[in-house]
């Protein structure tokens, strides 16, 4: 596997150039590589990213500017094309602008958006429906305990969410036959979950890891009683990223340690059947060509998530911030740090440095496009924490 040096940005651009003039070059084409894409309407910070079910992607609210200027919680909705490789805005808005909020799409290819914070810095209760094919948003209830960054998973039969986040008993969004209802889950958790990660296993089960805890907790959607398990988190920390993996492990990468404010270069790797919690490999952040000792906010994408074959074998880890710590006055750095985590050989590749450093972004899959998984990488915070508009996308090659 070619492994990328301090010319890799370079030697990706000078490859594009070289390769539109000569096509016969494809067989020298490189591992992985990072290419501009168009920019998102709006520069925009904590916003969602949602694969469709055509596989364009939806972005929903998110922290910006109105012009330039003035701080405003978007209620724009806007659709990256994948074919055409083209951002469009959707013809309806969110009825509440949102800063920090989650989004899940169900099974019948309508996105559910809740959570986050609103224009007046309260936190937004109502829940808001986007259906594709009318592109509009419609009101479909309230939740009793709304707060930043939720989590949002699907329950089986994939037309009900359980919403998790800042209380012990979650709520459980289900579709009827009038619409939707909104009620608590009948068990509660052993601890509140904030700026916490929850992964859906193959089962169905829901895993809730951490956020300013040490616990971990099984969600059971048959009974909706919540178990502890025995192992622990080895700090209080949030802002994790978690994936599931092909072994019906889940990986965890980075966060914040709640009290010293100090970001984490650790993997772990929870095995949901044995109730175990591992090491897994060091990331070795690079921004802005310095080396940094942790990153949180990191984003997961699984690059086959399309490929029942491939899914779960492959994850991209990127972006993210670095902060010193409560005692360092310096100011928090945005990465353009990247990484290849193989499943299965737990191996953890350096693939960055990105075009561009995101933190508070959003990524999502892509569909494969000539013998190269992908990964779109949508705008948030860049250096000083400005505002971004830039997007890029990632390119894996896929060996047979």
């Amino acid at each position: 596997m070619t492994k990328i040096n301090k010319f890799a940005y370079w030697s990706h651009v000078t490859f594009f150039l070289t390769c539109s003039l000569l096509p016969n070059l494809s067989a020298a084409q490189p591992d992985f590589f990072f290419t501009p894409t168009a920019d998102l309407p709006a520069a925009t910070a904590a916003h969602t990213a949602t694969v469709l079910n055509n596989s364009n992607i939806l972005v929903t609210g998110g922290y910006g500017k109105l012009f330039g200027r003035l701080p405003v919680a978007s209620n724009l909705i806007r659709i990256y094309d994948h074919k055409k490789m083209t951002w469009r805005i959707a013809q309806g808005q969110l009825i509440y602008g949102r800063i920090g909020h989650s989004a899940i799409r169900l099974a019948n290819g309508k996105v559910i958006i809740a959570g986050g914070i609103g224009q007046d810095k309260n936190p937004v209760a109502a829940l808001e429906l986007f259906d594709p094919a009318s592109e509009q948003s419609t009101l479909i209830g309230k939740i009793s305990s709304p707060c930043l960054q939720p989590c949002l998973n699907l329950l089986p039969g994939g037309d009900s969410v359980m919403i998790t986040g800042n209380t012990r008993r979650p709520e459980i969004i289900k579709k009827t036959e009038s619409g939707y209802t909104v009620r608590p889950t009948k068990g509660i958790c052993s601890a509140k979950h904030t700026n916490h990660a929850a992964v859906t296993l193959n089962n169905g089960s829901i895993i809730l890891l951490g956020g300013r805890t040490k616990m971990i907790e099984r969600f059971d959607p048959r009974t909706e009683l919540f178990s502890a398990s025995k192992a622990r988190l080895p700090q209080l920390i949030d802002d994790q990223a978690a994936i599931l993996l092909f072994n019906g492990k889940i990986l965890l990468a980075g966060g914040q340690e709640i009290y010293s404010n100090q970001c984490l270069a650790q993997t772990w790797l929870y095995d949901p059947l044995k109730d175990t919690l591992s090491l897994g490999p060091v990331l070795n952040a690079t921004a802005q060509k310095k080396r940094q000792p942790g990153a949180s906010d990191i984003m997961a994408v699984d690059l086959f998530a399309g490929d029942p074959r491939r899914q779960g074998r492959t994850i991209l880890l990127c972006g993210g911030e670095y902060d010193p710590g409560r005692d360092n006055h310096t100011p928090d750095v945005t990465l353009d740090s990247a990484w290849i985590y193989n499943a299965q050989t737990r191996q953890l590749t350096n693939v960055g440095p990105m075009l561009h450093p995101h933190d508070d972004f959003a990524a999502a899959y892509l569909p494969a496009q000539s013998d190269y998984a992908r990964a779109l990488i949508i705008a948030g915070h860049g250096p000083n924490d400005s505002f971004q508009s830039n997007c890029e996308v990632f390119h894996w090659r896929v060996y047979p």
